[in-house]
């Protein structure tokens, strides 16, 4: 059927590339693979072995399926013991037509199924946390490619000193100038025009209003910068998605962890963490439940519409003031 690698294990910290990883894998099986879906499983959830035999089971139809098992970075003990053996027997458990990923996020849990499948034939991924500005700029070209864009060397430093180097909010600032710019190549004028004033600034603040569980002061802001820019939006949700991400992972970790394994397990520097700390006592685990589906919701909204009718600026932001409403009204 193809050469690619029936069984592929994705490890990393940082929940963005681990992401485009995937992503990659996905796309390399489309380009090759004329009938293929998709199913993820979360490995912590009660029927993800159910999932898992269903999703692993030979197709009647001769279709293919892509399955990723995600979240194995957690105790064992709180896994499905036989979703643990399956997975640590995963390449006799792959059908002819399927295909399965299985995803570490770091930390101590989970490392007997990778230990396992490090074992087997496997193509293993491992997403480096990124550490000094060449490979910064390096990411960054490669998500003006994912966006088919390509942009000005000079124009790429500039946006990276307007946003800064954190990966959520540079894919965000990528994502947004990518969708404002019709043209092929990003110039260093489309940055200053874009980013005059360092709106990346202001979208920070943003986000830290509303995760300090302030929301009349994040609509604030929000308003502010939309009287300047009134464009934004991808950039904003992305940014807020980020922030988001990382509180969700926060509450994942064990009390006991240190905040310099935190730093490590969520792509931060370690004077963060303290922060974050401060941010996610606002929040119960259902409130950032909620806030993740919202902003998914509000994400494809701003970028592809509603039934394929694109919404105008007053409508992006009618959806996002309420959105910002909706998140802020479940903090504790």
């Amino acid at each position: 059927m193809t050469n690619l690698p029936k069984l592929t294990l994705i490890t990393g910290t940082t929940d963005l590339l681990v992401d485009r990883a995937l992503e990659k894998v996905w796309s390399a099986l489309k380009a090759n693979i004329k009938d293929i879906s998709k199913q993820e499983i979360d490995a912590t959830s009660e029927d993800a072995y159910i999932q898992f035999v269903d999703a692993m089971s030979p197709n009647l139809f001769g279709s293919s399926y892509l399955v990723i098992v995600d979240h194995i970075n957690v105790a064992e003990d709180k896994l499905d013991e036989k979703l643990v053996q399956a997975l640590k027997d995963a390449e006799s458990n792959i059908s002819d037509e399927n295909f399965l990923v299985v995803i570490h996020r770091g930390g101590a849990g989970g490392t007997g199924i990778v230990k396992a499948l490090q074992k087997q034939k496997v193509a293993e991924i491992k997403c480096e946390t990124i550490k000094d500005s060449h490979e910064y700029l390096d990411f960054m070209r490669l998500e003006f490619k994912r966006n088919k864009k390509v942009i000005d060397e000079d124009a790429l430093l500039a946006l990276r000193d307007a946003v800064g180097e954190e990966l959520d909010e540079l894919s965000g600032a990528i994502n947004q100038l990518c969708f404002d710019v019709l043209d092929d190549k990003i110039t260093l004028e489309s940055v200053k025009k874009y980013y005059q004033g360092n709106a990346a600034v202001k979208v920070f603040d943003i986000t830290n209003a509303l995760f300090n569980a302030d929301t009349h002061s994040a609509l604030e802001k929000l308003n502010d910068l939309l009287e300047q820019d009134s464009n934004s939006f991808v950039y904003i949700v992305s940014v807020l998605a980020g922030s988001l991400r990382k509180l969700v992972k926060l509450a994942g970790l064990p009390t006991s962890a240190g905040d310099f394994q935190i730093a490590q397990e969520l792509g931060i520097n370690p004077k963060q963490v303290k922060y974050l700390k401060s941010q996610l006592k606002n929040w119960t685990p259902t409130s950032l439940a909620n806030a993740v589906v919202e902003l998914a919701k509000v994400d494809a909204l701003v970028r592809a519409g509603f039934d394929g009718i694109y919404l105008d600026n007053n409508q992006k932001r009618f959806l996002l003031e309420t959105t910002i409403q909706k998140i802020g009204a479940s903090a504790r």
